[in-house]
This record gives structure tokens, sequence and C-alpha cells, in this order.
């Protein structure tokens, strides 16, 4: 982190992360590195396994960014003794780690290097989680002052699973920035310019997904729901956008259901606002989740979301008023969805209004953002 005259009256905060690639924890990182207030914190960001897209965005921005290279293969015993090597020479007053190995390395970091301030958030996983995982947040999150879940879910999960006091705990949720969706052009143009990029039909009916091609996004459930989606609608295509171990296995699953000519697999987009704005529907059928950023994007960008009622979706996806909620693992559910809203555009508008009055009320990124700069400062209780 680069030397500024003001030093004295910034606090450096140091985010701690797995990775910064395209996905939903370095989106709320990259964000709170945008919205934390510049003239109280200087904010950076070390990534434990690899940088990533968003990492190297965020050093275009000025931000200082740093990695931590691995000596070897195998467990690596010495990466909290680095991590707090750098705290050290970099004069952090603050680590704020991200998920159970940010915990592991920079909460261990932290104590070895006399960091005062200690933030962990947890970004949902299933609970309950491995054993030694639970254990392992357990013993730590005494390191912290305070341990965030990114909804009620995820922090009801933490004390219940891993027995950390609810004083300890406390609700922040997810927040990103309206302005990611305001531009000079109408959303009748950017919806027009990106099909057409994309080689799709202006009255094609667009289901957009966008998240990492893993077991929890449970896209197959929506790949198994396309033909009975494509009888009643023909002219509906599923548009995903993402990358991830899955992606091979899905690509043949959508060739053995007859519908990989209705399917298109994008990879990694940094254009979601646009794609958004594109879609008629956003699809979320995960089998767990926290508080996707994606869904917080879809709401901001007025797209009507199908979701699974997971984790801590229907705090933001709420029945009737900001989306359609089904159960996870069951494409008769969601196909039964889609079907009912690509009849009714009226529908589709109302959910679309109603879902961005949701996000103005509750998910901005200036919200998040001061409500850590109080954990910064200690003054959240």
């Amino acid at each position: 982190m680069s030397t500024s005259p003001t030093r004295s009256h910034r606090l450096r905060v140091l985010h701690i992360v797995p990775d910064m690639g395209v996905g939903g924890l370095p989106r709320v990182v990259e964000t709170l590195c945008r919205t934390t207030d510049p003239a109280r914190f200087e904010v950076g960001v070390l990534t434990l396994n690899f940088a990533g897209e968003l990492a190297e965005a965020l050093a275009a921005a000025g931000y200082a960014t740093h990695d931590l290279p691995r000596p070897g293969k195998g467990p690596d015993y010495g990466a909290s003794r680095r991590v707090a090597a750098l705290l050290r020479r970099e004069r952090v007053d603050v680590v704020h780690t991200h998920n159970t190995q940010a915990l592991m390395h920079g909460g261990l970091g932290a104590l070895f290097a006399g960091v005062r301030t200690l933030i962990h958030t947890d970004h949902a996983r299933p609970f309950p989680d491995a054993l030694k995982y639970m254990v392992i947040e357990r013993v730590l999150s005494t390191l912290a002052y305070k341990v965030v879940g990114v909804s009620e879910h995820t922090t009801d999960a933490l004390h219940r699973y891993e027995w950390i006091p609810r004083a300890k705990l406390c609700t922040i949720p997810n927040g990103i920035e309206p302005g990611l969706f305001d531009g000079s052009r109408s959303r009748e143009e950017v919806r027009a310019a990106t099909r057409a990029s994309l080689g799709i039909a202006a009255d094609a009916e667009v289901l957009l997904i966008g998240a990492r091609l893993e077991e929890q996004k449970g896209i197959t459930y929506l790949l198994q729901a396309m033909p009975t989606i494509l009888a009643a609608r023909p002219k509906a295509r599923l548009v995903i956008a993402g990358t991830g171990t899955l992606r091979s296995a899905l690509e043949a699953e959508a060739q053995a259901l007859g519908v990989s000519g209705q399917v298109q697999f994008l990879g990694v987009r940094l254009d979601m606002p646009a794609l958004l704005v594109s879609a008629d529907l956003f699809m979320l059928p995960s089998n767990w989740e926290g508080l996707p950023m994606i869904v917080l994007e879809a709401l901001a960008a007025q797209c009507p979301i199908i979701a699974t009622a997971v984790g801590g979706v229907p705090s933001a996806v709420r029945a009737g008023e900001s989306g359609v909620l089904v159960p996870p693992r069951d494409p008769a559910a969601l196909a039964r969805a889609v079907i009912a809203l690509l009849q009714d555009p009226r529908e589709r508008a109302r959910l679309a209004t109603g879902g961005r009055a949701v996000f103005d009320a509750h998910f901005s990124a200036a919200a998040m953002a001061r409500q850590y700069e109080a954990l910064y400062t200690r003054q959240a209780r």
C-alpha cells in the first residue's frame, strides 16, 4: 500500500481472500474496496491462491493488490508467517478475512503481526460443513472483533453449527453500486446491441444465469427443465455466463437432452449489467447460497428473477414482490415458473419494478460499506 501524507488519519485495511476471480465473494470485496470511504481508509487486497480478473481491475484503479506465492505443492504451513510479514511491512491496521482459508492464514497472520482488529465475513456454504472446518472457524473466531454473516440464514448457521456467540456475530447483507446500471444508452439500445452481439434474435425469450459452473448453482436442474420449457415456449433461449469445473459436463448434458441448440455457454463475462438488461428472466437454481451478488445485480437491473428458496436468497427475492421462489433440485417447478412468467409480460414488469424497490431499500453498496466501516473503527456493538 502506498505511503500517504494523510497516513495518520486513515486506517489501513487489508482484505484477505482465496482469489479475485469473477464470482460472488470477489465482487463483494471489489465493491467494498471501491465504496469504503477513501478519506478515512486505505484499502488493499491479498489473494492466497491466485489473483484473477477483479484483482487486475482493482490494481488498474490504483488499489494495492498482493498475492501470496506458494513455495511448492502440498500444505502451505508457512502461509500465516508470510501473511504476518506482509502485514508488518504494510503497517496494516485492520485485517478483513473472507471465508475459512482466509481466516486460517489471515487470522493467525494478524495474531503474529499484532494487528488489533480482525473482521471475518462468512459468505455462506452448506451447513453443517466438514467438522474440521467448523472447529477451525470456531477457534479462530475468538481472534476476531466481529464475525459477519451475509444473511440472517448464514449468521444463524454460524451460531448453530460453529457455536460462535451471538455477541460476536452480526449480519451485513451484500450490496452493489446501482450506478453500474446507469449509462448513456437506453435500456432498449443496450438490450438490442447485446442480443445482436450474441447472435440472439430480438424476439427470443432469454433466460440468463450468471454463476460459477459448480454443483452449488444447480444448473443441471435448469437444463433438465429446458425440454419442458421449449415445448411450451419454443423461442426460449438459455444463456449461461460463467465458468467452472462442470462446464464440459453441462455442455454434454445439454447435448444429451437435445437442447444444446437453445443453450449458449458464454464463459467469463464482465458485462453482466448489459446481459441482465438483455434478458427476460434471471435464473438462480442453486442448491445452497448465502446472498449472491448476482441476485442484487438482477434486482438493480430490473430483471425478473426465478430462484430457489435457499439460504439468504428469500431476503432479496421476495415471493410475489421481487421474484418467484421454487424448491431446489426441482426441474418441474423451474419449468412451471418459467412458462408462467414468459406467458405474462405484465407480471414480469411488476416484479421488475418491485425488485428495484427492494434493492434501493436494502441492498445498496453504500449501506454495506458504512456498516463495515463501523466494524473497522470498532464502533459497532
